[in-house]
């Protein structure tokens, strides 16, 4: 299991549903994925929950739209010992934002 760049302990990442974990495996490159891998890795209808639960487990990820497409991009950043979305790090791009 290859946890570089982004350190998760074993404990925490053992209790971890099956779509999260998928998830932090598209993600933890470091690059952009589409949402549309991200989708078909993960089999989820509503991957923004995913995401949103991957957040909880103390995921930076931020959000992006393609320029000149309306392709959503998502890119882990970090890992942090508490939830990001508590924490209020998210980006407007996933809450919808009309900025």
């Amino acid at each position: 299991m290859n946890y570089d760049p982004y350190t998760v302990r074993r404990e925490d990442y053992d209790r971890w549903s099956g779509q999260v974990k998928s998830l932090f495996h598209v993600l933890e490159d470091g690059q952009r994925h589409r949402r549309e891998e991200m989708v078909g890795v993960t089999k989820s209808k509503n991957i923004t929950a995913v995401v949103s639960a991957l957040r909880h487990k103390g995921a930076v990820i931020e959000c992006t739209i393609g320029r000149g497409t309306n392709e959503i991009y998502y890119q882990l950043h970090a890992m942090t010992d508490s939830s990001t979305v508590q924490e209020g790090i998210h980006c407007n791009t996933c809450r919808c934002s009309g900025d």
